[in-house]
């Protein structure tokens, strides 16, 4: 059975590095050292930059081929529901994350959500059922689309940022939806199990 790509090849550890090349951890490079955590042969703590803030924001990333949920690849559209979901009691000032409504999509954000009691809102845009690259190929996730969810969702209403946060995939739309709208429009990691890097410190690990 051939998967569905969940991109996890494209998260990019390299970026919450110094990339000093400081060779402290015993690597000679950052990107080596890199290589070493996704082997398991390095550790985050032994990079003498990262602090123990991030470690398990670093945990969590590497292990996302254990934590992201796997499915077969295919064409076909999945829809899920459309709609906001309340992540761990949001309040108004908490990050809105907006992917779309493939059913295999929700599985992967809720997945990875699920690793953390920090709040989120998650909005679920009218993708019509299509993964977010495919929405992309088929014009599905647009900006007007985006726009429209997230006004009808009203989860913008009590937020004095009025910044949302879009795959990355999504990118080709991010100017025309900030040009449309005046929100704040952050592009996001193209793989979420790279959100827990994305958002650093403020990825609490669950009450045990």
């Amino acid at each position: 059975m051939l998967l569905a790509d969940n991109y996890i090849d494209r998260i990019d550890f390299l970026k919450y590095l110094p990339q000093t090349d400081c060779a402290e951890c015993g690597a000679k490079t950052c990107r080596e050292f890199v290589e070493g955590l996704k082997q398991g042969e390095k550790k985050p703590a032994g990079c003498p930059e990262i602090s123990e803030d991030l470690y398990y924001s670093f945990q969590v990333s590497l292990d996302a081929d254990n934590i992201l949920p796997k499915f077969a690849c295919t064409t076909v559209p999945q829809p899920g529901p459309v709609g906001l979901m309340e992540i761990n009691a949001p309040a108004d000032d908490s990050p809105v994350l907006v992917s779309g409504n493939n059913i295999h999509t929700q599985d992967v954000l809720t997945s990875i959500l699920g690793t953390t009691r920090s709040p989120f809102f998650l909005l679920f845009a009218d993708t019509k059922g299509h993964t977010v690259d495919m929405a992309l190929i088929y014009e599905a996730m647009t900006a007007e689309q985006i726009s429209k969810d997230v006004q009808n969702s009203g989860v913008l209403k009590g937020n004095s940022r009025k910044e949302i946060i879009i795959p990355g995939l999504a990118a080709a739309v991010s100017n025309e939806l900030r040009q449309s709208t005046a929100w704040n429009v952050i592009v996001g990691p193209v793989c979420a199990a790279e959100l827990p890097l994305f958002f650093g410190d403020r990825w609490f690990a669950p009450d045990i």
